[in-house]
């Protein structure tokens, strides 16, 4: 058995420290989907001790982001078409039912907020201002989804956001998206305002879709990054 992870002057773990830098480095791509990663390489990375790499490893495979593999590490979980399809798909129909119920109920004050969030940009392949500009976009999003008054809604819409942001950082780090998604989101703030339900659904769909292409082309032109074999038949059903 290996030392306890130690703790540091402020009172964390190291490997609390490990783990929220692994995991930032992995949701952010800076270590890609589907790299075999070790533990000694992990501590050497972020500068922490083997025991609190370990833990942190633990921690990490235990939701899913890294996958052991006999004898060589483990492998970042890879950004697969599945995950993506149903992921967006989930977005869809959660979001237009959020827009749908909160079309007309979003007042004045929070009308200026959404159009203060809408106006983040990023600077493709800086991680630190893509984190920003989704981070605002989330907020963006969950803002009109708390005005549909449903708690259920917001907390499912939530969840899918977060299991999208490294899609979204593999995406946006191959295209700037941010003028498409700045426009897309004054569509959809109008129809809001206006109450136009009918607008602000075919807006989030759109929406939606967009950024779904976005991230599946850059999947599709790094194949080396799939876990599946993808047929004809079966890239189809994906496009």
């Amino acid at each position: 058995m290996g030392n306890p992870p130690k703790e540091t002057k402020g009172g964390l773990r190291q490997s609390d420290i490990a783990f929220h830098a692994i995991h930032k480095a992995i949701v952010r791509c800076e270590i890609m989907p589907g790299s075999i990663v070790t533990e000694v390489d992990l501590a050497g990375q972020f500068g922490v001790g083997r025991a609190a790499a370990r833990a942190a490893v633990d921690r990490l495979s235990l939701i899913g982001l890294l996958q052991p593999v006999r004898r060589q590490g483990y492998r970042v979980k890879p950004i697969t078409l599945r995950d993506l399809n149903d992921l967006f798909q989930l977005r869809e129909i959660v979001e237009v039912a959020c827009v749908r119920l909160a079309a007309g109920r979003v007042d004045s004050a929070d009308l200026h907020r959404l159009d203060r969030l809408c106006r983040t940009d990023y600077q493709p392949g800086d991680k630190e201002s893509e984190a920003v500009f989704l981070q605002r976009n989330s907020d963006f999003h969950l803002s009109i989804a708390a005005a549909s008054g449903n708690d259920r809604l917001i907390a499912v819409l939530h969840q899918t956001l977060v299991e999208l942001e490294r899609m979204f950082h593999f995406g946006l780090s191959l295209r700037d998206r941010g003028s498409e998604m700045q426009s897309e989101h004054q569509s959809l703030i109008v129809a809001l305002a206006e109450g136009d339900a009918a607008t602000a659904e075919r807006v989030t769909i759109d929406q939606v879709r967009s950024s779904r292409a976005m991230v599946l082309d850059a999947l599709l032109s790094s194949a080396s990054l799939l876990d599946v074999k993808i047929g004809v038949a079966e890239k189809e059903r994906f496009l």
